[in-house]
């Protein structure tokens, strides 16, 4: 029941054709997320998860109303422009980008892998697409590059695999918001490719039971860790696996921009840096008990990522073509 309103929440916000209907839509979906959040078998950490994602959704729920009523009131007046930032920021608290990010990664530590990716991705859709249609330029670009340096130097004293994720989630933002800033479409390709990239990683890591680093480092299996490898470097858009592809294509929208595109190379090679240096250790530690032969505990389990994973290896060459 609550994922028929989560979803029916997304599809009521994106299709409204006023502030009121997405409103509604957001609110919809925040009431029926909040119950799946509270998990059973973790009762305090998700408990506490559910109560700061409520405050800051209804802190930033409680600006774009503000904000919307100010629109109506004042839209033809000199500040014209402040509802558009209001808003722009109100949305950029509910996704989580910097500095609103605070809450972001503490609130997807509190969660299971399941509810960890809908916050990574389906709970993005509704602000992005709204965001898309009233956010202020010169507000938008400062908060996606800040977003894209904050995510990726964050993540480099992490070993949480939750906040890994949280902070590269914020360094994505950033790179989708600075092609939303050039061109109000594209990004719409590069959110399907993350949602698709991060769905491979978290089902790998629930799948495999992995939460922290030394879980990862205490794998006997090096197939199993070459999943995850291969996985972790195409969430941080290294070529030519698929995850490079969308970086690919902001890279040609925004590249009459230099400054701006300088700036996102960096974050993501500071991201790549830390992904490297965690795979690399984690095939180097422990190394005289690893094997690559070892049975799996579940055959089907590692068939599915091993599919997953080949898909991440060859699938940019299809879209690539596909794009030409």
């Amino acid at each position: 029941m609550y994922s028929f309103f989560l979803f029916s929440g997304t599809f009521i916000s994106i299709s409204s054709s006023s502030l009121f209907g997405m409103r509604m839509g957001l609110e919809i979906n925040l009431m029926s997320f909040i119950p799946m959040i509270i998990n059973l078998e973790n009762n305090k950490k998700s408990s506490e998860a559910a109560i700061k994602y409520f405050l800051i959704q209804a802190v930033a729920s409680a600006i774009v109303i503000f904000s919307s009523l100010y629109f109506y009131l004042y839209s033809g007046y000199t500040f014209s422009n402040a509802p558009n930032i209001m808003i722009t920021l109100a949305l950029a608290m509910k996704l989580g980008m910097a500095p609103f990010h605070f809450w972001f990664p503490e609130v997807l530590e509190g969660l299971n892998w399941m509810n960890s990716l809908l916050l990574l991705t389906w709970q993005k859709i509704s602000p992005m697409v709204i965001l898309s249609i009233f956010f202020y330029s010169n507000t938008l670009i400062i908060l996606a590059l800040f977003s894209a340096l904050t995510g990726a130097i964050s993540g480099l004293n992490q070993t949480s695999m939750r906040k890994i994720l949280a902070f590269s989630s914020i360094s994505h933002i950033g790179w989708m918001t600075s092609v939303m800033y050039l061109n109000s479409s594209i990004w719409i390709d590069y959110f399907m490719f993350y949602s698709f990239t991060s769905f491979i990683i978290c089902l790998s890591f629930w799948l495999l039971n992995l939460n922290y680093f030394s879980q990862l480092t205490l794998l006997q299996n090096l197939n199993e860790k070459f999943i995850i490898f291969i996985n972790l470097l195409s969430l941080g858009g290294l070529p030519p696996l698929l995850g490079f592809l969308p970086k690919w294509i902001a890279m040609l929208v925004i590249s009459k921009n230099s400054p701006i595109l300088i700036i996102l190379i960096s974050s993501t090679l500071i991201t790549l840096y830390f992904y490297t240096r965690l795979c690399f250790s984690t095939f180097t530690l422990f190394i005289q008990s690893i094997v690559w032969n070892q049975k799996n505990k579940s055959t089907k389990n590692f068939y599915l990522l091993s599919i997953l994973t080949l898909f991440s290896l060859t699938g940019i060459i299809p879209f690539s073509l596909m794009n030409l």
